[in-house]
């Protein structure tokens, strides 16, 4: 009996360190692949020009942002182009030692920039 109880104990403790794997292994894959830009502060942008080519790209280890702004005249302006390493850490976002404020629900990804701007994205 005492066998059972402890083999019983044991595979209890493996089942939830595979969940915990599982769950870090999921948030560490959660934000890979390809999101693009569709809304700026609740407005659509997908049907814009500029805006409809921005994106995010990751594969969680390194982040890559293309984003562009339409001008008064019509013409695009690149405002970040860059690609830097990417660390998870307690389901929290980092590049180098600054957090960055990623929300991911689904195939949408909120990117709250700053107080006043926030950036949602769309996994395709």
């Amino acid at each position: 009996m005492k066998l059972k109880g402890r083999v019983l104990i044991i595979l209890t403790a493996l089942f939830i360190l595979s969940c915990n794997k599982e769950e870090v292994a999921e948030a560490e894959n959660a934000i890979a692949g390809q999101w693009f830009l569709t809304a700026i502060n609740d407005t659509s942008v997908s049907a814009f020009e500029c805006y409809n080519e921005s994106y995010i790209e990751s594969d969680g280890e390194t982040i890559t942002f293309y984003i562009l702004d339409r001008l008064e005249d019509g013409t695009c302006q690149t405002v970040l182009n860059s690609s830097s390493a990417l660390s998870i850490q307690d389901d929290f976002y980092y590049i180098g030692d600054e957090a960055i404020e990623f929300y991911i629900e689904g195939r949408n990804l909120t990117w709250r920039v700053d107080i006043e701007t926030t950036l949602v994205f769309e996994k395709r």
